[in-house]
């Protein structure tokens, strides 16, 4: 039997659905049958990866695409939603009082680092990501205080959440100070360019844009553009 033009497109749109949880429309550029070969290479090995290690995670709500060479720990304290994507070599360690929470449609590129204990006599917090949040190649985020992403927001590659600050007022080595935690807190809707910074205690409102390299040391309004070292306002959308 041979599939009409027609329906092979229709094939294409239920696999793209399938791992992307979304209808895309294919450039005329390219051929349904390039698109399939393509999502087959980048796909079929992350999803059937996922499938054998969904039952040891703490929930998963659809698909689950896991890149070769990961590593979860505690994965019982990561819950993920449906159509989640974490690529290859990336590593979650989600031991943590409140674990990790991944909405809808999330995407965490090749070599990510996600962390949120380095010691058990005081551990990390919480990590929330929206829906439709896309997070690029060899980000870190570290979450001893609590990381919240909103909905559609999309980060560079090279971005750093670091929501935990090292105490250096005192007399002692700093190495015996101590750390501060205030959290980090990114609204809905929010661009970051690549190499980005964040520090602990910062809030970005919704609809803002981090231009690449920019290290935001303070909180950022809705809409605003910020670029710089330390990050500036220098207009808003």
């Amino acid at each position: 039997m041979v599939l009409q033009i027609g329906s092979f497109d229709g094939v294409v749109q239920i696999i793209i659905r399938r791992f992307r949880g979304k209808e895309i429309k294919i450039s005329a550029d390219l051929t349904s049958a390039s698109v399939l070969e393509h999502l087959i290479q980048k796909g079929l090995g992350p999803f059937l990866r996922g499938m054998v290690r969904k039952p040891f995670l703490g929930g998963s709500k659809g698909s689950f695409f896991l890149g070769r060479g990961c590593k979860i720990l505690c994965g019982k304290k990561l819950r993920l939603g449906k159509n989640a994507y974490i690529g290859a070599y990336s590593y979650l360690d989600c031991m943590s009082t409140g674990g990790v929470t991944l909405g809808d449609n999330v995407t965490i590129r090749e070599g990510c680092w996600l962390q949120l204990t380095s010691g058990y006599d005081n551990p990390g917090e919480s990590i929330v990501i929206g829906n439709n949040v896309y997070i690029g190649p060899k980000s870190v985020l570290g979450a001893a205080a609590p990381i919240t992403i909103g909905d559609r927001c999309q980060l560079g590659a090279n971005v750093s959440l670091v929501a935990e600050n090292h105490r250096f007022d005192g007399e002692k080595d700093i190495f015996e100070q101590g750390v501060t935690r205030k959290g980090i807190q990114i609204g809905r809707d929010v661009w970051m360019g690549n190499h980005v910074t964040v520090l602990d205690g910062v809030t970005i409102d919704d609809g803002a844009v981090i231009g690449a390299g920019t290290v935001v040391t303070k909180s950022v309004p809705p809409r605003a553009v910020v670029v710089g070292v330390p990050g500036r306002v220098i207009k808003t959308r």
